[in-house]
């Protein structure tokens, strides 16, 4: 079995929805969460929904108020050490700081980026204002691998949902909590295979790289 673990900012609504039942929280085998903010509410969440043996981590309130590509090396840095320490697998990067080397070198093809949005469009922040300020007819979400350019590694999953379906944000990113539980199942499986920066899955037949909202 592979060791994981989370890093995430904001409100971290899908780290905690993803653990939305025992099963979850007795199988999943979460080294720790890297949360990049400093809000209770959300820490006392996480810590209420977390496994036991999953470890917390949150950098001193002081790192928070470096500018922001300082902070973003600040915390690959601690991502790195944390997951050379805990021998963690893979990261499942739900945080919104670009993630820097060495970080990505010692651990390439080992790092999932949610992004919301169908990269290769509306890459960066604000990915969801983005499409919604153009004519696009369906929103979605992508998982890839994280490499050495923004929001351009190999696409593992992606996710979609008609506009006239869209009400918030809410609508697009929690299609990311089934995309997470999917890749896990791959990962833990073997199913995963990287060739000539295209990711095709084994093991099984007519499995679909896009997951459609109900």
């Amino acid at each position: 079995m592979n060791n994981f673990a989370f890093y995430c900012s904001g409100n971290a609504s899908r780290v905690t929805k993803f653990y939305d039942s025992d099963e979850i929280r007795n199988n999943f085998r979460c080294s720790f969460i890297y949360y990049d903010n400093s809000s209770n509410v959300v820490i006392d969440k996480l810590k209420s929904v977390k496994p036991i043996g999953c470890e917390l981590i949150i950098p001193d309130d002081m790192t928070s108020k470096l500018p922001r590509n300082e902070f973003s090396k600040y915390i690959s840095n601690e991502l790195n050490y944390y997951m050379n320490k805990m021998e963690v697998n893979y990261l499942f990067c739900f945080g919104d700081k670009i993630l820097k080397d060495p970080l990505i070198s010692n651990y390439y093809m080992k790092i999932v980026n949610f992004h919301p949005s169908l990269l290769p469009a509306f890459p960066g922040l604000n990915a969801i204002d983005q499409a919604l300020k153009t004519s696009v007819q369906i929103l979605g979400n992508t998982a890839h691998f994280i490499d050495y350019r923004m929001d351009s590694g190999p696409i593992i999953l992606q996710s979609v949902i008609s506009r006239s379906r869209y009400s918030s944000y809410e609508d697009v990113l929690d299609l990311q909590i089934p995309m997470l539980k999917k890749i896990w199942s791959w990962l833990e499986k073997d199913m995963i295979i990287f060739n000539q920066n295209f990711i095709s899955i084994k093991g099984e037949q007519n499995i679909n790289n896009i997951y459609f909202s109900a």
